[in-house]
Order: C-alpha cells, then structure tokens, then sequence
C-alpha cells in the first residue's frame, strides 16, 4: 500500500501518526485505546485543533491515523461524528491557515521566455529550457516529472524520469506522446502525456524538435540532456530551469512562478480555449478534487 507514494508523503504521514500517539499519551490513553480509536477519541483528536489548523489539514492527520490502522488489521470507527467535528473545525480554521491561490505560467509568459532565450544558434541548454517549458504547459506536468535535480549523467535514473525514447514519434493529427515513467500518483504505473502541436512559439513538439537536434541526442539519452559550454552532456536540473525562467520573467516585471504554475497555466489554458472540463480531465492530469478548484469549475 504505501508503494505508490512518495517518501516525503510517507514521512509527512508517519508524523500526522507520531502526532496523534503524542497527543493520545498526553491525554492519558494508552495502548487499548488508541489500537483501535474510539470515535469519541478520534472526535477529540480533531478538536484539539480547532481554531488552529485548516479543515483539509486535519482530515490528511485523520487519514493518516486511519491508514495506520488499517495497516494494522483492525477496524476504522470514525463515523458521522467525526465528519461533523471535523467540518466544525473547518469552519473554525484561521485566515492565516489558508494559502494565497498560486499564480499560473500563461501563453505571454512562454513567449516572454522565448524571446529571451538564445535560440537563435548552439546554445543546447536554453533549447532544453524552451522544450522543458512548453511541454510543461501544454502538457500539464509536475515541473519534477522530466526534470531532476543532478545535472551529472551517471545520477539519471531512466525508470524515474524519461528518455528521448520515451518521445513517441507524431500520431497523424501531428500530437506526440510522452511516457512519463514515474509520477507523483500512482508512482509505480507513470503516465501517457499528450502534447498538441500548435502554431506560433509556443508549440512544444517544435521545440522538442529543435532540442533535440542541437543537443544530438539519441533515443537512449535522458530527453532533458543538453551539450554544456564544454561540449559535454548534461541535464537540465529542475533547479535551474527555474531560476533561468525567473530571471527572465522577472526583467520583464512579472512575478516569479514555480513548478506547479506551468501544470495549472496548462489547464487553465485548456478551459479558456473552451475545451470541456470532461475532455480535461479525461486526460488524466488531474485528480477531480484538484481540477474542481481551478478556474472556479
């Protein structure tokens, strides 16, 4: 079960479990009466963080406790009570537990981008930045997904993260898929990405095209690989993707985007181009939950 998450989700839940054992220590309780919680004991966890803590805060802590249950064999008894105590500590929950709704990269924003990268000659790492960019957007992906953060050859693992194979070649409405080996959920299966080609400077099969000529790179390299100042191959790191679309931006007076902003850009694109909400997330980008808060969908 806990296969398909990633090690940073496991710790965060391992210590919403921790917490929960501490609070029930402090509370007096011992073994029998956290293994398995009663209701009234769950219904009193979630209250100890009334007026503290987000409502969505809470109820991944008391999912938490309930996959450690589960884990153990024995029965959930959190019922309705506990849905009512949880939604009155959502309702409780202070301003300051909300976070201020992200920005999102925009069609102005990749070419922005592409007018200040150099692309007019050899230089392969902006030709990886300009690919990465708009295949981000279009393809609504985790800005982790293709990209690492070790520039070194040796340290690329290719079941983690894709391959210039991983590029099929173009289906006969010019569209190219991406197989994602790994993703963020479910980890062990990865994802088909679709990227459509379009006119304009913001097409990423284009510039995957123009990539991967400049850089010379083979079926087997890792798809994000780029000739450095020495000729030599190294791969565009999450990291400094970043900073080199920031700086960039940033001249230009816009505010400053991260990783995420390109996968909510890309569908927000989609919506306004008035593709349906049903074909989005048919393309299986999104969880429904997710999806439901952009755009006010």
């Amino acid at each position: 079960m806990d296969s398909s998450i990633t090690a940073a989700t496991q710790n965060r839940k391992l210590r919403n479990v921790g917490e929960f054992l501490n609070w029930a220590d402090s509370a007096g309780l011992d073994q029998q009466d956290v293994l398995p919680p009663a209701e009234a004991t769950l219904c009193n966890f979630a209250a100890s963080f009334a007026g503290r803590l987000a409502g969505a805060t809470v109820k991944a802590k008391i999912s938490a406790v309930k996959g450690w249950v589960a884990r153990r064999g024995m029965q959930w008894k959190g019922r309705v009570n506990l849905g009512r105590v949880v939604s009155g500590v959502e309702r409780r929950a202070p301003a300051s537990s909300f976070r201020k709704e992200r920005d999102s990269v925009e069609e102005d924003h990749l070419r922005l981008l592409h007018e200040g990268l150099d692309l007019s000659g050899k230089c392969g790492k902006d030709r990886a930045i300009a690919a990465a960019a708009k295949a981000l957007f279009a393809g609504q992906m985790r800005a982790g997904e293709p990209l690492g953060s070790s520039p070194a050859l040796s340290d690329f693992d290719h079941n983690t993260f894709p391959t210039v194979g991983d590029l099929l070649p173009p289906n006969n409405t010019g569209e190219h898929i991406l197989c994602l080996p790994k993703t963020k959920t479910p980890q062990s299966r990865g994802e088909k990405v679709i990227l459509v080609s379009k006119a304009g400077r913001t097409c990423p099969n284009c510039a995957f095209r123009h990539h991967l000529q400049v850089n010379h790179l083979g079926s087997k390299h890792p798809l994000m690989a780029y000739q450095n100042e020495h000729n030599k191959l190294a791969i565009l790191m999450k990291s400094n993707f970043l900073a080199h679309c920031n700086d960039i931006w940033s001249s230009k007076g816009l505010l400053r985007m991260t990783g995420h902003c390109f996968r909510i850009g890309g569908t927000t694109h989609l919506l306004i181009s008035g593709v349906p909400p049903d074909v989005v997330k048919a393309l299986r980008r999104w969880k429904s939950h997710a999806f439901s808060s952009i755009g006010g969908i």
